[in-house]
């Protein structure tokens, strides 16, 4: 894979989380490119891939709402051991975060020290429990950081005219390395509602143990929380509380997709101690061109509003053109 970036912008000389930054010089990169390549290897149904990932996985994700894509390297083999479960195990060595170059090892900072590991070794274990019920266990251990297990669950309940999904998400993380004092789970539950063009959705997740939930160096996402977005929501102790709304435009405007999300948070301190609350207010407008010539090109507006009690608020407008091409 090649992709690259240039900035259009002058050099504002703060990290943008976009383009690399030179923390010694304090500038911004003109541009960057990035590249890799995978080895794959397939025989019936098992799949050993080699080089540069493309992980969906609780500790390896990709965060599709950015242009420029996180990356891994190493090697993960992934089995369909039967109809209902499927196996996968890998050794990541290397992350590429989404603004830098190159490959570097997985990173964790606690109380401004950073703390690398060596490697993540892992096993992802899906299995589909009836047509309406799927399971996933997940143990991921980054070598001298700390252990992540998860535990998924999803319920799909479908009617005419009428669906309902529920998810229910647990994850544990512990240290593996004593000067980090991590010890945190996250518990979720979403229901979302599906009624002809509308959706409906309403879910809670809280943050318990003597810590704050993990996120490693780089910008790394966890999309696999029930409802994931640019605050997250994993300081400890945090309760949230997530109101997402949807629709489809395809009565109307085929292609045309809206979602409105909301999502309080509380019962968490700010770092002098004071109780602090959070919110965040998310519109997603996309639109997929319906004519032949144009198939395969969409385009994506997301607006993001966040509001802190003590705190820094703040608003981001992202735009999206996409183009896909099956060969």
């Amino acid at each position: 894979m090649f992709s690259g970036r240039l900035r259009l912008s002058s050099d504002k000389h703060v990290p943008d989380a976009i383009l690399p930054f030179d923390p010694i010089t304090q500038s911004q990169a003109a541009d960057y490119f990035k590249y890799g390549a995978t080895l794959k290897l397939g025989y019936q149904d098992t799949l050993l891939s080699l080089g540069e990932l493309w992980l969906d996985l609780p500790l390896t994700t990709v965060d599709g709402s950015r242009q420029l894509l996180n990356s891994y390297w190493g090697g993960n083999l992934r089995s369909q051991i039967n109809d209902q479960l499927q196996l996968e195990l890998g050794h990541i060595t290397k992350l590429s975060p989404r603004n830098e170059e190159d490959f570097r090892k997985f990173s964790y900072t606690a109380a401004g020290v950073k703390h690398y590991s060596d490697a993540l070794n892992y096993i992802d274990l899906r299995y589909q429990v009836s047509p309406n019920l799927k399971t996933e266990y997940y143990f991921g251990n980054l070598e001298n950081l700390y252990n992540k297990h998860y535990l998924g669950i999803e319920h799909n309940w479908k009617a005419d005219h009428f669906s309902l999904n529920s998810r229910l998400k647990y994850f544990n993380a512990q240290q593996d390395n004593n000067q980090l004092n991590i010890d945190a789970q996250n518990i979720g539950l979403l229901e979302t509602v599906k009624i002809k063009n509308h959706g409906i959705g309403i879910g809670y997740q809280q943050i318990m143990g003597e810590s704050a939930y993990p996120l490693l160096d780089g910008f790394l996402p966890e999309p696999y929380f029930i409802n994931w977005n640019a605050t997250g929501f994993f300081k400890e102790n945090e309760k949230s509380y997530h109101f997402i709304y949807s629709y489809d435009f395809k009565d109307y405007i085929p292609g045309l997709n809206t979602t409105l999300k909301y999502v309080y948070g509380n019962n968490f301190n700010a770092a002098d101690g004071r109780e602090n609350r959070e919110s965040e207010a998310n519109f997603i407008g996309s639109y997929a061109f319906q004519q032949p010539y144009l198939k395969g090109l969409a385009l994506q507006y997301l607006l993001i509003d966040y509001h802190v009690k003590y705190g820094t608020d703040f608003t981001e407008n992202r735009f999206f053109v996409n183009y896909s091409k099956k060969f």
